[in-house]
């Protein structure tokens, strides 16, 4: 009787199955749909670039640089200006660039790791206010954002960088916070370089500058009469001082073109020169003022040339550092 119920079940199975299928075609056809469905995923992944951005380009004590974080650190580089524009169309050229910042990325994951290992952190926020401290934005502004917007950059991307440039200061001061500078070094570096220190003769000037000669010299009769000079500045002059009344500033008058520090050096204190004619068009220049050359006092600069040399060996310092860990690490490069 159990035979017979057996022989029963696989006479149904056998009924089931279309005819002239057996189970081995079945599993044989399924395994070829798979290999169909993984090529076509394959072809989609080389075709659509997606392959190339995860092949590997580096690797750094065994944690892998992808193609494609290697092309985005590349774009903003290039975004930055640090390529020049035939370097893009240039293959050798272009192999170097990469290899340029392939060399930055694995900078950078030198100094991630050690930050982490000494939990140097970066809170979130931190890059927008230390980015609008550093460019004078106003309570409240998000100046990263609008630069970003201006400039047609990624924000992500700035925000990263900024985010670098913080951890890369953090883990500096972290390696050199034994260095050091003595009073003695402090004096000794002013008394090498009092040139440095000294002030040259400076002139404070407004300037009006026009296209004609005509124009130019009208304008310094009115001056001459009593008109007022900014007021003319802003009413008529071309360039940047325009806004300003014409206002330069104090001027070293050996960075004018020759023909302007001529005129200039004729005026003892204060007064309008003649009308002259440089590059850009007809200047007139008053000169609102002299400040006589300065030895400017050890006192007022010992505290600038301390944070200067102290700012030097924290550099040299954080440099040797990094110089011997990319000694010391697993670098391997495929590109």
């Amino acid at each position: 009787m159990e035979e017979l119920e057996v022989e029963s079940a696989e006479a149904q199975e056998e009924a089931g199955r279309p005819q002239g299928i057996s189970p081995a075609r079945i599993l044989w056809g399924a395994a070829a749909a798979v290999l169909l469905a993984v090529a076509a995923f394959g072809l989609w992944l080389w075709t659509s670039g997606t392959w190339r951005g995860w092949q590997t380009v580096a690797k750094v004590d065994g944690s892998r640089i992808s193609r494609a974080e290697l092309e985005e650190h590349f774009a903003f580089l290039t975004k930055q200006g640090n390529f020049r524009a035939d370097v893009l169309t240039d293959a050798d050229r272009r192999l170097e660039a990469e290899r340029f910042a392939l060399d930055d990325l694995i900078t950078w994951r030198l100094v991630l790791a050690e930050a982490e290992r000494l939990r140097i952190v970066v809170e979130p926020g931190e890059e927008d206010m230390v980015f609008g401290k550093a460019h004078g934005a106003k309570f409240g502004e998000s100046l990263l954002v609008e630069r970003a917007k201006k400039a047609g950059e990624d924000i992500a991307a700035l925000r990263q960088q900024v985010r670098r440039q913080l951890l890369m200061a953090r883990l500096r001061d972290k390696i050199a916070e034994d260095v050091s500078v003595s009073d003695d070094e402090v004096s000794t570096y002013y008394d090498s370089h009092r040139q440095a220190f000294a002030t040259p003769e400076l002139a404070h000037l407004r300037l009006l500058l026009v296209d004609s000669r005509e124009e130019a010299e009208r304008l310094r009769n009115q001056v001459v009469q009593g008109a007022d000079f900014a007021t003319l500045a802003r009413e008529h002059s071309k360039g940047g001082a325009q806004e300003r009344g014409g206002d330069m500033g104090w001027v070293d008058p050996r960075m004018l073109p020759v023909a302007i520090a001529t005129v200039v050096a004729a005026i003892p204190q204060t007064g309008v020169t003649p009308v002259v004619e440089a590059k850009g068009g007809f200047y007139v220049v008053r000169v609102e003022g002299r400040q006589t050359p300065r030895q400017i006092p050890f006192a007022e600069v010992k505290g600038q040339i301390r944070e200067r040399l102290t700012a030097e060996r924290k550099q040299a310092k954080f440099a040797e550092w990094l110089e011997g860990r990319r000694r010391s690490a697993r670098v391997q490069i495929y590109l």
